[in-house]
């Protein structure tokens, strides 16, 4: 992206669009790290965001769409969240068992417990003004505020339920790649040798476990996102802005 931006600047004596390059490279690190800081997604998801702003600083030719590139980030953001439920729901299916346990549990949490009643609190009074309002528009959007609250509080139980039961698991050091997220200090000789607040392991990590003689860790998986990249940057092309 910058060398095909670099060659047609200098050709057409354009410096603009090389710097636009450059802007639309520092807006996708800063969101793109945000999220991988936070463990959100890997760094591979982040280097392909941060290629795509370089290409797209500047619409395509044929799009009237002025803000093309923060409409490509935020189609690309929707289809990476119904993509992500997606892609739980399949792990939920294949691992059916553990998945309703964890889920069951989450709900009889205490703190899970109190926020479940919280919510239907608020959903119960945003119902309740539905009483003391004739206007239709309003109404409309208190029961829609109600039920998307109460649909919002079960998939966030879900996904966490999906992350503790279908997301973590125990492999050899020797299967560790670097990028890995490793969940749990690592420990020699009572010494800790990895702390887990680390973002990734790296090759030193690796080879520092095998020379420790670690032989097992514990990692969490995370979601291949790549596929939802594709998708809005398609449909981006397509139709342009999913909002409008």
């Amino acid at each position: 992206g910058f060398i095909f931006r670099f060659f047609y600047s200098f050709l057409n004596n354009n410096w603009y669009y090389f710097l636009y390059g450059i802007i639309g490279f520092l807006v996708a690190f800063v969101l793109g790290y945000g999220l991988y800081y936070t463990k959100q997604w890997g760094g591979g998801d982040t280097k392909l965001l941060m290629g795509l702003g370089i290409i797209f600083a500047t619409k395509p030719f044929f799009s009237e769409d002025n803000l093309f590139l923060l409409n490509l980030f935020l189609n690309i953001f929707i289809t990476g969240s119904i993509y992500g439920i997606l892609y739980g729901a399949y792990l939920a299916i294949n691992n059916k068992n553990s998945f309703l346990g964890e889920f069951k549990k989450l709900l009889s949490e205490k703190n899970i417990v109190f926020i479940k009643k919280l919510v239907f609190l608020i959903s119960g009074i945003s119902l309740f003004l539905l009483l003391v309002t004739k206007d239709l528009g309003t109404r409309f959007i208190l029961i829609g505020f109600a039920f998307l609250l109460i649909i919002y509080l079960y998939l966030w139980i879900f996904v966490k339920a999906v992350e503790n039961a279908c997301m973590f698991k125990t492999i050899q050091v020797d299967k560790l790649v670097e990028g890995d997220w490793v969940t749990e200090d690592v420990l020699v000789n009572n010494k800790v040798i990895y702390s887990h607040r680390k973002l990734a392991v790296d090759r030193k990590d690796i080879l520092k476990f095998i020379g420790a003689g670690v032989k097992k860790v514990r990692i969490k998986d995370g979601i291949p996102f790549v596929p939802s990249f594709l998708i809005g940057t398609l449909l981006t092309l397509i139709f342009g802005s999913l909002f409008y």
